[in-house]
Formats: structure tokens, C-alpha cells, sequence
């Protein structure tokens, strides 16, 4: 069996997407994620011998721990591991609500109580970037369903993101977070979104096109997952109307307009004028 996890003196562990901070893990934890950062080589011991895994590689990660690695008879396969159960479930019953979808990564093996999901390997599995309209309306339309029941409602994820940005970089918030939250409870019709997605959690699966990893799931409006394509490439008042096949643009740039606090390369695209 290969190696466990590279863990380095600080607690990060190094891959090629860069360490993971285990300042970036005590902001979104706790404190008490230490201690399993400290354990995480004997975890991914017990896991590949398990699951008979063996590790080639680290990936890099914000909020998880994950291996990229060869599966009997050299089948790629991801593991990721996570220090909050909950979030594992949360992601483990979403994978599983897309099952089927070719847009969605698909679920080898899961362990909740080791906090660890094995997930297909997708090559060449690179972030795709610079993607076209077509093809992200192609994306959200094989991603948007009718929302199921178990999921939490958007309103909490935007309360949680706004908890976070406060706690990474504080700064007055209070107003776009209040139009944040009038956005997500607008009586709009409600499909189980993925909650986080960016360039790096859509990545290039080859003749199979595009595929989503690491979803922070929870049920809302659509338009709230078109926002960082929005602004791919520069203005989203010039970009939203490629994504009129799946979602409505005036509302895509509403949520580009409440969420633009986030990214200080947004804010100047949406207010120019302001330092």
C-alpha cells in the first residue's frame, strides 16, 4: 500500500493545489480540528487498507483532506477526508440525490464515522475555466432538480457564508447580507443547488464533459449557483444572458450584486467608482 497522508511539522498537509492551512481549518472549525489534523495519517492508514487503496498523491483542499489515489488494478479514485461528520452526510446525501446525473461525481465508498467519502476519479480532472455559456447552461440544467426534501434552505447557507466572511475579513456586511437573505426567501421556484460553485469545483472529465465536486448543498433559487460564471471573464451584465437557457438573468445579477462583497475583484466590477 502506498504512503498515508503528507502531513508537514505545522499540521499542514502539502499537495500539488497548494497546503492545507490549518489557520483556514481552525477559522471554518474550531480550535479542536488540531486534534484531527494530528490523527490524519493513521486515518488514511485505516481507510486505504480498507478500501485497498494506494495513495499517489495529495490534492489540495480548504476544508478537507484529500488523496488523490489507484484503487485495485489501477482504477483513480479520490478520497476525502473531512473533520465534521455533518458535512460529510450533507455531501454523502446530495452525491446521492444527483446519482446518475454524468454532471455530478459519483460515490465509490463512504465511512461517515471516519468523516471519509471515496469518489471517482476523473481524468484529466483539471478546473475548467474560461467555460462558454452553452456549456454552463448545459451544466446547471443536468445539476438543477426540483428541490427534495432534507436539505437546508438557502437562507442558512447564506447566513453561514456571511458568518464566515465576517470571521476571514471583518468588515461592515449587514446590508448585503440583509438583501442576500430577501433574495433567497423571494417566492422562487426551489431546486436543490450545489451552494459552491466556482472554477475549482467544476473540473474537465474528458469526453464526459464537465463535472461537479465538493457541493455545499442546500435547496433555493437556481440563480444563486450561476454567480462566479457570471463573472467569469470580466462584467456579468455582459455575461448573464448566455445563461438564459437555465437560469434568469436579472436575478443572476441581483445575487452578483449582494454577493460582489465577497471578492474585492467583484466590488470593482460592479461598483468602479468606489475604493
Amino acid at each position: 500500500m502506498g504512503g498515508p497522508a503528507v502531513v508537514v511539522a505545522d499540521g499542514g498537509v502539502r499537495g500539488e493545489g497548494g497546503p492545507l492551512s490549518t489557520d483556514r481549518l481552525v477559522s471554518r472549525f474550531g480550535a479542536g480540528v488540531l486534534a484531527w489534523v494530528d490523527e490524519l495519517p493513521a486515518r488514511v492508514e485505516r481507510v486505504c487498507r480498507r478500501w485497498g487503496l494506494t495513495v499517489v498523491r495529495p490534492l489540495g483542499g480548504n476544508t478537507s483532506h484529500t488523496l488523490y489515489c489507484h484503487r485495485r488494478g489501477g482504477v483513480p479514485v479520490v478520497l476525502k477526508l473531512v473533520p465534521e461528520r455533518e458535512l460529510v452526510a450533507e455531501e454523502l446525501a446530495a452525491l446521492t440525490a444527483w446519482a446518475g446525473s454524468p454532471v455530478v461525481v459519483r460515490v465509490v465508498e463512504a465511512d461517515l464515522a471516519e468523516g471519509a467519502l471515496l469518489l471517482e476519479g476523473l481524468v484529466p480532472g483539471t478546473a475548467a475555466r474560461g467555460v462558454s455559456g452553452e456549456r454552463v447552461v448545459e451544466l446547471l440544467a443536468g445539476l438543477h432538480r426540483p428541490a427534495p426534501e432534507g436539505f437546508r434552505p438557502l437562507a442558512e447557507r447564506v447566513d453561514l457564508m456571511f458568518a464566515l466572511l465576517r470571521r476571514r475579513r471583518p468588515g461592515y456586511y449587514d446590508r448585503a447580507h440583509a438583501a442576500a437573505l430577501a433574495l433567497a426567501e423571494d417566492p422562487v421556484p426551489s431546486v436543490l443547488l450545489h451552494g459552491d460553485l466556482h472554477a475549482e469545483n467544476v473540473l474537465d472529465a474528458g469526453p464526459r464533459g464537465l463535472v461537479v465536486i465538493d457541493p455545499r448543498s442546500c435547496v433555493g433559487d437556481a440563480a444563486f449557483d450561476a454567480v462566479d460564471f457570471a463573472f467569469d471573464g470580466g462584467d456579468p451584465r455582459a455575461r448573464v444572458g448566455e445563461l438564459a437557457g437555465a437560469v434568469d438573468p436579472e436575478r443572476v445579477l441581483a445575487w452578483c450584486r449582494v454577493l460582489s462583497v465577497f471578492s474585492p475583484a467583484w466590488q470593482r466590477v460592479i461598483h468602479p467608482g468606489e475604493r
